[in-house]
């Protein structure tokens, strides 16, 4: 490129697929040592709120920059049965997924409740999805056709895999508030 403008343009795309690389190879590892780890038998506890604090302050700034709306109710103390950092992982990639197919100034809420059997809740007011969709969703690799937004189809392996390693009851439908997708998991009563 011999002009500033074509330079810029370059870097700029070269910047982006680099950013799609890192991904792509972050979630490839993080679903390798899903497979490879065994869970442990020792009771092992994390803080649901504040590794969902942390991961949402992380994801803000893709908010911010497309204007979408986030919003989190949770109760002021929540621990689950769940090696540490993993909470993050399943909010980081329920809320990545929700923002980048959810469009321009599109609300998305994060709600965690409490009870016997804890629950978390991540719903936008995107498109939601069709019900031939529904039934792929998880499968490596796998996006939705004619889909804009950039992806590998690797976070919702990510989230199926913790789903069943943990025992987790998945539900995903319309959000009846918010129209979009409404993705909800609960953990096993006897936490």
């Amino acid at each position: 490129a011999q002009e500033a403008a074509e330079q810029q343009q370059a870097l700029d795309s070269v910047l982006q697929g680099c950013d799609r690389a890192t991904r792509l190879v972050s979630q490839l590892l993080q679903l390798a040592r899903l497979d490879a780890e065994p869970v442990d038998s020792m009771p092992v506890v994390c803080d649901a709120c504040t590794e969902t604090r942390e991961t949402l302050a992380a994801l803000a700034p893709q908010g911010r920059a497309r204007e979408q709306t986030l919003s989190l109710q949770m109760p002021e103390v929540l621990h689950l049965p769940m090696p540490p950092g993993l909470v993050g992982v399943l909010v980081g990639n329920l809320v990545d997924n929700a923002q980048r197919y959810s469009p321009q100034g599109a609300r998305i809420e994060v709600l965690w409740t409490d009870g016997p059997s804890p629950c978390l809740v991540v719903q936008d007011s995107g498109p939601g999805m069709q019900a031939q969709d529904l039934a792929r969703l998880g499968d490596r690799f796998f996006r939705v056709p004619g889909a804009v937004a950039e992806g590998s189809g690797l976070g919702w392996s990510i989230v199926r895999r913790l789903a069943q390693r943990y025992q987790l009851d998945v539900r995903v439908d319309r959000s009846p508030g918010l129209g979009g997708l409404r993705v909800t998991l609960c953990w096993p009563s006897n936490h």
